[in-house]
């Protein structure tokens, strides 16, 4: 990647901060380059004044004296030069200071944006571009790549910096012999150029290290969550031996690039001593530079070498780094591809009211991984304020149905109609808020259940948080030594499974949605919990449109209408009662 390339593209990532602080962190860095290339200019005339040991005007003159005279301003002594040197080192010092206190900030910044941004993207996608990627990918890209761009940044910044510093260096070195500093600017040239196989080497091993850290998240990841199979199943040794080679391909990755790092400071230092030696002789043998100006310059190429170092290195980083931007800018895209329609303005109440009826007509929904689709031409009616039963085999498409019903899935073919409007695609995101859904694996967060029951209602006071546990059989709360100021654990692994289940309900119900979903929610009670959420799912008839998925009899038959679903379609529907009576009938 060319450096104009490089500077392109951190110009990109510091348009996401104000500009007011871009412009300032480059103004610091032009000023602390010329106060830097000043202070190396002063040190031509004081020279001169310690070579002729004369009076204070004595010997050749300089540029600077000859402006101090236009200005009607005296010689200065050897004291004045030293105190105006120091003077301009303090404030190098200054400048510096606040130049790098501002990159760090902007650096935060990025990183802060870039991270919300992927975060905000993945929200708004569609379900099933989402449910088809891998987690850990995400989250290795939110927490790892993310951060490797803000590290690459602030070596950019850095990269910017040492241009602005190397120009006026060199700006200097024309001021005081164009003929040496010409040489040592092709010079630099030339080695930057034999370098560039390991700057593309840089670049490669970025992107072997984001595929490293996704590997490494994913291991970590999944190990964690398998701690309690992995002492089931006596397979300890077989997660650490995974987790040992996860973390071995990512540690020789990083070795690798430190070595490449190494490498390639080391040839650089290399060719700067040969190149200062090359200079400071043909200076004296074959130019016969003064000697005051000649010190000046090998100081100054002494400078620039180190200089050029710290170019190739921030520019190795850079690229390094460059991956890590490029795997981030590819999430974006392709969320911004796959995401949902933007919400048209909001026309009905909160929840959305089903007064008639949900119905589907003509669903038909494919897997790109299966070859039957998973609903195929599904026509159903679901009555306003009733309660429905969906069964069939594992695959008959009963979850996929509860995604279509919850807007979650937007079916190859067919509409979706709520009281005989059409459902249409920048709706879906107001009608998911008025649908309230209990899964079969109940996911909590690591909270209090005040705090998880006030996901599903934010502004809910503690009343209506106690009717809805009541609602969902989740008294067992009540009971808690800190009552709903319980930690839950991660995922809920200090409740049981029912106790989870019922919390999950708890905080459907307190949404008080038009639509509730219930997917094998019961399927982990007791009989005495399962008979009190039957009970108060019996007694929400009426009141809200309910849809049970499962199996479990007593739940089902109580049920106004049943739908049997097989291999995508409606095998049989009815009433429980007439469904039984039905010769052939399967339920």
């Amino acid at each position: 990647m060319k450096t104009q390339s490089a500077v392109q593209e951190l110009l990109g990532l510091l348009s996401t901060v104000p500009r007011a602080r871009v412009a300032g962190l480059f103004v610091l860095m032009v000023l602390g380059s010329l106060s830097e290339g000043f202070g190396v200019l002063l040190l031509v005339p004081l020279l001169n004044r310690l070579q002729h040991h004369g009076p204070e005007n004595d010997g050749p003159p300089d540029a600077l004296s000859a402006a101090l005279a236009q200005l009607g301003a005296g010689p200065l002594s050897i004291g004045g030069f030293l105190l105006l040197f120091v003077v301009l080192v303090v404030i190098r010092c200054t400048i510096q200071y606040g130049r790098e206190q501002l990159a760090i900030r902007l650096q935060h910044e990025v990183v802060d944006h870039l991270r919300q941004s992927c975060f905000r993207a993945l929200l708004r996608v569609e379900w099933c571009w989402i449910a088809s990627k891998k987690q850990a990918d995400h989250a290795s890209l939110l927490l790892n790549d993310v951060n490797r761009v803000g590290i690459g940044l602030n070596h950019g910044l850095g990269l910017l910096a040492t241009l602005a510093t190397m120009t006026v260096y060199l700006g200097t070195a024309f001021l005081l012999s164009w003929t040496m500093a010409g040489l040592a600017l092709l010079s630099a040239a030339l080695v930057m150029g034999l370098l560039r196989g390991q700057r593309r080497h840089a670049l490669k091993l970025g992107q072997g290290l984001s595929a490293a850290n996704r590997a490494m998240q994913g291991n970590v990841q999944e190990s964690l969550s398998a701690i309690k199979l992995a002492k089931i199943l006596g397979s300890e040794n077989l997660h650490l031996n995974a987790f040992q080679g996860a973390t071995s391909r990512l540690r020789a990755q990083q070795l690798e690039f430190s070595a490449s790092t190494s490498l390639s400071r080391a040839l650089f230092q290399a060719a700067g001593v040969t190149l200062l030696a090359t200079y400071l002789y043909v200076g004296l043998s074959l130019w016969q530079a003064p000697l005051a100006e000649l010190l000046t310059l090998v100081l100054i190429f002494a400078r620039l070498i180190p200089l050029f170092v710290v170019l190739q290195q921030q520019q190795h980083q850079w690229l390094h780094m460059r991956a890590a931007l490029l795997e981030t800018r590819s999430l974006l895209a392709h969320c911004l591809a796959a995401a949902e329609p933007e919400a048209e303005p909001k026309v009905h109440a909160s929840p959305w009211p089903v007064h008639q009826a949900i119905c589907l007509r003509g669903i038909s929904v494919h897997y790109a991984e299966r070859r039957m689709p998973a609903l195929d031409n599904l026509t159903v009616r679901l009555a306003a304020r009733s309660t429905t039963a969906i069964i069939g085999a594992s695959g008959a498409g009963k979850s996929t149905l509860a995604d279509v019903l919850m807007g979650l899935l937007i079916p190859d073919h067919g509409v979706i109609e709520i009281d005989g409007v059409v459902l249409g695609a920048a709706q879906r995101r107001y009608w998911r808020q008025s649908v309230a859904y209990v899964p079969q694996e109940v996911f909590l967060f690591n909270d209090s259940i005040r705090g998880n029951l006030l996901w599903g209602q934010p502004p809910a006071q503690d009343t209506d948080l106690e009717r809805a546990l009541r609602q969902a059989a989740a008294d067992f709360v009540f009971h808690l030594p800190q009552g709903m100021d319980t930690l839950v654990g991660d995922g809920g692994v200090r409740l049981s499974g029912g106790e989870r289940q019922r919390l999950a309900l708890a905080r459907a119900l307190l949404r008080k949605p038009s639509l509730l979903i219930l997917d094998e929610a019961t399927s982990a009670l007791d009989l005495e919990s399962e008979a009190r959420v039957r009970e108060a799912i019996e007694k929400l008839q009426g009141e809200l449109t309910v849809v049970i998925i499962g199996h479990r009899l007593p739940t089902l038959e109580h049920a106004e209408h049943v739908i049997v679903l097989d291999q995508g379609r409606v095998l049989n529907e009815g009433s429980w009662a007439s469904l039984k009576a039905t010769t052939g009938a399967t339920i």
